[in-house]
């Protein structure tokens, strides 16, 4: 199998929800560990929208209560109160604990990531990466994106599938 595990992430709800739509959550093992928040983890699995079942013993996940006063000062400084709760403990989180990539779907975190000098990666990367790690093959990589446009309820458009896939082509693994 592949080159190894990506480094830690900070996952948001965007992701775990869409992967969990399409079946794919299996995919987030090829991060060696992620560290979820209080907030993301209560409107995710706090909700019953995923499973804690559906993620499988072989993640590592570890979830984090942000201290408010710390996290307050943090979305004053960093001029990110237009973000939920939620995607602001997340960009928390990765500077707290020097976690340099957020895993998100959101394009006004994706924003505020950039800003802060994180790496963003949505679904679609994410599956693009199991790919490139060998996790999953070319035909399912390209099922998943399928999917994450006809079933999962991520707003992408079908210019962006289109060229997630092309790029999987032109990339093939030996």
């Amino acid at each position: 199998m592949g080159h190894g595990k990506l480094r830690p992430a900070v996952l948001d709800s965007g992701p775990l929800i869409h992967l969990a739509e399409i079946g794919c959550l299996r995919l987030l093992r090829i991060f060696e560990s992620l560290r979820i928040p209080q907030a993301v983890w209560l409107e995710t699995f706090g909700q019953n929208r995923i499973s804690q079942n559906d993620l499988g013993a072989e993640l590592n996940i570890q979830h984090y209560s942000v201290p408010r006063s710390e996290l307050v000062n943090f979305i004053a400084k960093g001029n990110l109160t237009e973000l939920h709760g939620g995607e602001q403990e997340c960009l928390f989180l990765c500077q707290q604990r020097e976690i340099s990539v957020l895993l998100t779907d959101d394009m006004a975190v994706r924003d505020a990531a950039r800003r802060l000098k994180l790496v963003p990666v949505g679904s679609l990367g994410i599956v693009v990466a199991a790919y490139e790690h060998e996790l999953i093959s070319r035909q399912h990589a390209e099922r998943y994106i399928a999917d994450l446009y006809d079933v999962s309820s991520l707003f992408v458009t079908r210019d962006l599938v289109d060229l997630a896939i092309e790029n999987l082509r032109l990339h093939p693994k030996h």
